[in-house]
């Protein structure tokens, strides 16, 4: 697996270095112009930016032929599938990290406290495992050459899915709100948020590797 993994990166290295930084310079411009009704969009692009690149990990094997290849190994093909998902979750944890770690800067340059951090980074980190979790099995299905669309509707399917459950959300807040749990009330969203876009996640991967299974090179 580590193996795997070190392949999917080492496939996706420069344009992930690329896209980090463009992420940050972008973010800072957004920073600089827009009003805090754009900080979830930006924490959205940090994260979706850092992780685009990984959704190019399928094409980049197809082109090289490593697709084929990677099924001449001794491993099955449930650990490409789980490569493919957990690079892609790691990928997503760093970008959630930066995210964190832009807005944290942001406050400490301009002196404006960030309200509600961590609701703000959730919502974008659920947008962008969403997002995977629609490509990756339409990936093994319609193959690489459809990867550019592919990853352009899960990105939107994800914005849009994030703010249509966003009703869900505060309607289970409340009933948190109102109950004995011992949870503090500012992290009952991205709990929520995190929990729903890991099961949506999971669920994904059991489709994808049912699909893989069947695919026919």
């Amino acid at each position: 697996m580590k193996g795997l993994l070190l392949t999917n990166y080492y496939l996706i290295h420069r344009s992930f270095l690329t896209y980090t930084a463009l992420a940050i310079v972008i973010s800072a411009v957004i920073f600089y112009f827009a009003d805090p009704s754009f900080y979830r969009i930006i924490a959205m692009l940090i994260i979706l930016l850092m992780a685009m690149p990984a959704l190019e990990v399928i094409k980049l094997e197809s082109k090289t032929g490593y697709d084929k290849y990677v099924l001449t190994l001794p491993i099955s093909r449930k650990n490409v599938v789980q490569s493919h998902y957990i690079f892609y979750f790691l990928i997503v944890v760093s970008g959630t990290i930066l995210s964190y770690g832009v807005f944290s800067m942001y406050s400490l340059i301009s002196k404006r406290a960030v309200e509600n951090i961590v609701n703000i980074v959730s919502f974008g980190t659920f947008i962008v495992l969403f997002a995977g979790a629609i490509a990756y099995p339409l990936l093994y299905v319609f193959g690489a050459e459809k990867s550019d669309g592919i990853v352009l509707g899960g990105g939107m399917g994800g914005l849009f899915v994030a703010i249509a459950l966003q009703g869900v959300v505060g309607y289970i807040v409340e009933i948190l709100a109102a109950s004995s749990l011992p949870i503090v009330s500012s992290l009952h969203v991205p709990i929520l948020y995190t929990l729903l876009g890991m099961v949506m996640y999971i669920a994904s991967y059991f489709i994808a590797l049912f699909i893989y299974r069947k695919r026919e090179f």
